[in-house]
């Protein structure tokens, strides 16, 4: 037992150290962003920022899979900024494995096969069979093994075309793993035995170690343990000399299991500790949390309940902390068989309690993956419509290059032929009737392949016939949301009423937006009195409520959140009577956090927002912002108040989330702005650089003394020439607003 409790000691040190390691990380992960949006601001070239990011990316795509996500679509538009394809491929390839390791299948399929497409277009056979393997992998991830085989074939026969013999090994293992799901264990390993071969010819460690591993499960599924033990060892080996610590974990950890299963519990124990350890290296916490309650259920079952349970309270505090209910469940369910053989039967019930709402909420969550898998199934055979017609695209192009070289070594030929027998008349005039026989023969061959070519457009055109319907029913579908969505935005003629002058510039990046603006009036009557005339209707203190929202995403997604933010302003601002603008917000971060279930999802979508009261009895404007700042001029001063550093809705690691209150004096005469960032964000110019905000707040002020119209067609023209031919990057909201 002494041995046990030393070997958790070391735990804790190593989770101390690698505590201190994730601040450097930190620091240099700081570091690095701050250089990349210096270089942005100085137009940097686009081969330094994309070094930048790249470091950034791989810094982050483990720890932080999100802030990796964003580098990596930072990368992407300057790919297309640049028209370069191979870079936009590479980058989307990049966001298709966070998104895959997220368990976001359907938005890594689609990247994966844009970064296909982009490929296929380059002539990039290998990249692009590689491409196809990650795509089958998304179908075999959620069970679609007919799809992935096909994916997997065709990448097969592409790395065949270009001799590709570590590819041919990859796929190889990945059309045994299909077999093995469908229990054909022989042909499984008949595939492996393959990639296993070609992986040790060439020489290549890693694949030979997750080809033994492959092997190793199909004698585990057999229960051949001894087998299963043995392959294992040797792709730990394999993996070692290949000096990928992180596989070797894994691979500890399947070994760990094994030993499990035949009780050999000291066994267990030490594997699992050596996986613990790389996976604390890694920063993996998901996967220490799967260890502790591994080590904690053995220590357990060897009568060491003290050590037990400090391991499934380490896994369920990880858990707890960033919401994993496979990891939370177990530790729970550990925690009260604990409990309950300890004799601690009220600490027993209250764990088993918690066990039973955790895997309630874990067989919801596999559930809405099961409804995913049937989303994936029905968008399969679109998918697969897109790749044939790419790929008769690409035939039909090798077509015509090759009608054309057939052409010139004709022409070339012929002028050879005439240059060195010049002199001889007669022959020439032979061979040259002999040659136009030939040529003949050459045209017949070539109208054979015209009429090749025109079946393959007139099948072409055919599914684009079939896209273009179904196009138009997608278009129709959103035109008739975004109508709903103008008509739910608040008329203009709130502010001619109001105030002495102002503007709403809204200019959405798709049909439909995530931002919005919102207006409103709330009439908070005096308490009776007896000296008060009943006529004195003029002295009740009206509130007017101006707000700009930005919620997350744009187009289509982003219109349902906004959807969702114009019903919880009017509950709280026309229904409670809520006009203090920091508790707007916070009641519409609880209302958002609560109907999306955020607690218990992993869903993180929010808004950014800013808020503006303005009492004009008592001359007082109060403001308050979610990220989104306020600049308002008086007695041609500028100045500009930022908005708290946290947005409505999201992941939320603090108990309650406040904002601040403003409080600006309007007797004299005030001009104020609130706005989305879409604006500043915008990428253009001559170099394709951000605009910025400090670009913008200039921008904003240097026309705030002309007409507020004029003002808005200003702006508008501006930011039009500064994006040129590049994508809009977002929804774009400006109210500008002018009180006398």
């Amino acid at each position: 037992m002494s041995s046990l409790k030393y070997i958790f000691t070391i735990v804790f040190v190593i989770i101390f150290a690698n505590a201190n390691a994730k601040v450097n990380i930190d620091n240099q992960i700081d570091s690095l962003d701050a250089k990349l949006q210096k270089n942005y601001e100085i137009g940097a070239s686009a081969k330094e920022n994309l070094e930048l990011i790249r470091k950034l990316y791989e810094l982050t795509k483990i720890s932080e899979p999100y802030l990796a996500l964003e580098y990596a679509g930072q990368a992407l538009q300057l790919g297309v900024t640049e028209d370069n394809k191979t870079i936009q491929a590479e980058w989307s390839e990049a966001i298709a494995d966070i998104y895959f390791e997220q368990k976001v299948y359907y938005l890594a399929m689609e990247d994966y096969f844009n970064a296909y497409s982009l490929y296929l277009s380059d002539g990039e056979k290998e990249k692009c069979a590689y491409a196809l393997l990650k795509y089958g992998d998304t179908y075999f991830i959620q069970n679609v093994e007919d799809v992935a085989m096909s994916n997997y074939v065709k990448a097969d026969s592409l790395f065949m075309d270009v001799k590709s013999q570590e590819g041919h090994a990859a796929a190889m293992d990945r059309i045994g793993q299909v077999e093995l799901e469908r229990y054909q264990y022989d042909k499984a390993m008949s595939f492996f035995n393959d990639a296993l071969t070609i992986s040790q010819n060439i020489k290549n460690q890693k694949l030979v170690a997750e080809t033994y591993r492959y092997m190793a499960s199909v004698y585990d599924q057999n229960e051949d343990f001894d087998n299963e033990e043995k392959y294992l060892n040797n792709a730990i080996t394999k993996f070692r000399l290949a000096g990928d610590k992180f596989e070797m974990a894994k691979t500890y950890y399947m070994l760990g299991e094994m030993h499990y299963k035949n009780e050999e519990y000291d066994k267990a124990y030490m594997m699992f500790m050596r996986a613990c350890n790389i996976f604390q290296d890694f920063g993996m916490i998901t996967n220490v949390a799967a260890v502790n309650n591994k080590l904690g259920r053995l220590s357990f079952l060897q009568g060491d309940f003290g050590v037990a349970e400090r391991q499934a309270k380490e896994a369920l505090t990880m858990s707890d902390l960033n919401q994993w209910l496979t990891e939370k469940t177990e530790a729970l369910l550990l925690l009260a068989d604990i409990n309950n053989k300890l004799g601690r039967t009220d600490s027993a019930y209250i764990f088993l309690s918690r066990f039973t709402i955790a895997n309630d909420s874990l067989y919801e969550q596999k559930r809405a993956e099961n409804f995913s898998e049937l989303q994936v199934s029905i968008s399969t055979k679109d998918k697969e419509k897109e790749l044939a017609i790419a790929e008769q695209s690409l035939q039909k192009n090798k077509i015509i290059t090759l009608i054309i070289i057939g052409i010139a070594g004709l022409i070339v030929l012929f002028m050879i032929y005439a240059i060195v027998n010049s002199a001889k008349i007669k022959k020439v005039n032979s061979q040259l009737a002999t040659k136009n026989d030939e040529i003949n023969k050459q045209k017949d061959e070539i109208l054979h392949q015209k009429e090749i070519v025109d079946n393959v457009n007139a099948e072409i055109r055919l599914r684009n016939d079939e896209i273009e319907e179904i196009n138009q029913s997608i278009t129709s579908s959103i035109n008739y949301a975004a109508r709903i969505q103008k008509a739910m935005l608040p008329h203009l003629d709130f502010i001619k009423t109001h105030f002495a002058d102002g503007f709403v510039y809204f200019y959405p990046r798709e049909v439909v937006s995530g931002d919005f603006y919102w207006f409103s009036e709330v009439k908070t009557q005096r308490p009776p009195s007896l000296f008060r005339r009943k006529d004195a209707e003029e002295d009740d203190s009206n509130k007017l409520i101006v707000a700009t929202i930005d919620c997350t995403g744009h187009g289509v997604p982003g219109a349902f959140m906004s959807m969702l933010g114009d019903a919880f302003l009017n509950q709280i601002v026309n229904v409670q009577k809520i006009v203090e603008p920091d508790l707007i917000l916070n009641e519409l971060h609880k209302l958002v956090r609560t109907t999306l279930q955020q607690e218990t999802t992993e869903n993180n979508d929010g808004m950014d927002a800013a808020i503006c009261v303005i009492d004009k009895a008592n001359h007082k404007l109060t403001y308050a912002g979610a990220k989104n700042p306020l600049i308002y001029i008086q007695d041609d001063k500028i100045e500009k108040i930022n908005g708290d550093l946290k947005s409505i809705g999201g992941m939320q690691k603090e108990d309650q989330r406040v904002f601040t209150r403003h409080e600006i004096d309007i007797e004299k005469s005030t001009i104020f702005y609130i706005y989305s960032d879409g604006y500043q964000d915008q990428f253009g110019g001559k170099e394709g650089r951000k605009y910025m905000a400090k670009r913008f707040r200039d921008k904003l002020t240097e026309n705030y003394k002309r007409p507020f119209s004029e003002q808005k067609e200003l702006l508008h023209n501006h930011f039009v020439e500064w994006r040129g031919n590049r994508i809009q990057m977002d929804d774009t909201t400006i109210i500008g607003i002018k009180i006398n």
